[in-house]
């Protein structure tokens, strides 16, 4: 196709996309599309690839369920490929076109529908922000059962989609999926399909949940929520070593007075590099609960005696409640430290954490970089582990050699029966390494609602990345970095 040919084409389908959605948000201005087609990964370009090589043509914010149906009938008319987004603050380029093609931003469908105080239950758009659900449902006396320590600058639909197996709440309530009721799906197709537990047809919520939106688009979600509670306590203690931190850990997780509403283990120098002060000792542990006054005070004083046993030290209590206060902002943080904060997330059962930090520590050890370790606790006996590297983004020796190691977790981390936290464009090699059998699953859907494979391309099924020069350049990366 001429560059005449394709100019028209482009400006045909922007018109067919300005009739059912309002003009003003429609645009091909070329820095709002680069504005919507990245995510938190401050990544270097030549990692980057497909920001540059496939930029987007168009982006397009509907309003509701109904605008978008209609966007995704038209690009499907047109051939168009087609990534949905929300904040964009999941990562691993999850947020990034691949093919080019519309970029579905759905933050404006951001309506709550309904909010049955009785009942407990909110209906919304998928592309409302946690921080204004929040407000929302407090302003009824309620409250979500599981969000992303995220929520101040992450959507609704990001959460569902990227199975929200891990944050605050998780611990307590469940996993997103657990408060999930329904969801309003709108198919490659056009289509809009409304899937529960019981009745979902060729897709279930189950398959959606951590589907990374190959399946097509949340619009509208329909979950329970519970009651606002009366009392917030804080505990946090400092340890010598990580088995002692681990003890005292999973007393926490399994506190039989109360679950915690957030817990999360990280080692020193996450707390050096994310807070103004720190504790002392090399580890420290943060709990919060939340609940009734008598469950929380009774929680509280079941940890006290766990702690002496762990040879705990206690943490002021200014300090955890700054934590708290912090919380959405604590893991950014470390990336306002360098140019290029390099992580990698793994979810790793919570038997096998002090055998996955064992083969971890000597790894960095001898490492030149800064590093960091920090954990949060999930659902379902699992945790998710962040680890992080702090780099230039100048000094690709570096930047490879800390990938080279996050590399080697990932491979330890599935042949012990755990894997990756956070899919995406990144990661999704590793599916197709060590996860055959999800992948033929994914695809199979895939095919079945998607066959010209157009919406949120390379994700779970597929990868750009060939697998052997992924291992070449991790390997080659970490003896030239060892040797610089």
């Amino acid at each position: 196709m001429t560059k005449e040919c394709i100019t028209k084409k482009i400006e045909k389908l922007t018109a067919e996309l300005g009739e059912v959605v309002s003009p003003l948000h429609v645009t091909t201005d070329p820095y709002e599309i680069e504005a919507a087609t990245g995510d938190l990964s401050i990544l270097p370009k030549y990692h980057y690839k497909f920001k540059e090589e496939h930029i987007a043509t168009h982006v397009v914010r509907p309003k509701d369920t109904e605008e978008l149906a209609k966007v995704m009938k038209i690009c499907k008319n047109y051939d168009q490929n087609v990534t949905v987004r929300a904040a964009g603050t999941s990562c691993y380029s999850s947020s990034t076109p691949t093919k080019g093609g519309v970029v579905i931003d759905v933050r404006r469908m951001n309506k709550i529908h309904e909010i049955d105080e009785e009942k407990k239950i909110v209906k919304c758009g998928a592309g409302i922000s946690w921080i204004r659900l929040i407000s929302s449902l407090r302003a009824k006396g309620l409250a979500p059962k599981c969000y992303p320590t995220s929520y101040k600058s992450s959507c609704l639909s990001g959460f569902v989609l990227t199975s929200g197996k891990a944050g605050i709440g998780t611990v307590k309530y469940g996993p997103m999926f657990d408060a999930l009721i329904a969801i309003k799906l709108v198919k490659p197709d056009g289509s809009i399909v409304r899937i529960t537990k019981t009745r979902g047809g060729e897709i279930t919520l189950n398959d959606v949940v951590g589907s990374f939106g190959i399946l097509g688009a949340v619009a509208e979600v329909e979950m329970k929520v519970t009651t606002l509670k009366p009392s917030m306590e804080f505990a946090g203690y400092g340890f010598n070593t990580m088995p002692e931190a681990m003890e005292f850990y999973n007393a926490a997780k399994n506190n039989p007075v109360d679950k915690p509403f957030f817990l999360s283990l990280s080692d020193h120098k996450f707390e050096e590099l994310s807070h103004v002060t720190i504790p002392a000792r090399d580890f420290f542990v943060y709990v919060v609960f939340y609940d009734e006054l008598e469950k929380t005070g009774k929680a509280i004083a079941n940890l006290t005696e766990k702690a002496k046993n762990s040879n705990g030290l206690a943490i002021d209590h200014w300090y955890l409640e700054e934590k708290w206060r912090d919380i959405a902002e604590t893991e950014l943080n470390l990336g306002r430290l360098c140019n290029n904060p390099i992580f990698q997330e793994y979810w790793i059962a919570d038997e096998r954490i002090p055998q996955f930090y064992e083969t971890y520590a000597p790894i960095v050890k001898d490492d030149k970089y800064r590093n960091a370790f920090y954990m949060i606790a999930g659902a379902n006996g699992k945790s998710r582990i962040k680890l992080f590297g702090l780099s230039d983004i100048e000094n690709s020796l570096e930047f490879f050699g800390i990938k080279a190691n996050f590399n080697l977790m990932a491979q330890k981390s599935y042949k012990m029966g755990d894997g990756i936290y956070t899919v995406g464009v990144v990661n999704t090699f590793y599916q197709l390494l060590f996860n055959m059998e999800r992948v033929k699953y994914m695809r199979k859907l895939k095919n079945s609602v998607d066959p010209d494979d157009r919406i949120n391309s390379y994700r779970i099924t597929k990868t750009k990345m060939r697998l052997w020069r992924v291992k070449l350049l991790f390997f080659i990366g970490k003896l030239l970095y060892r040797w610089a």
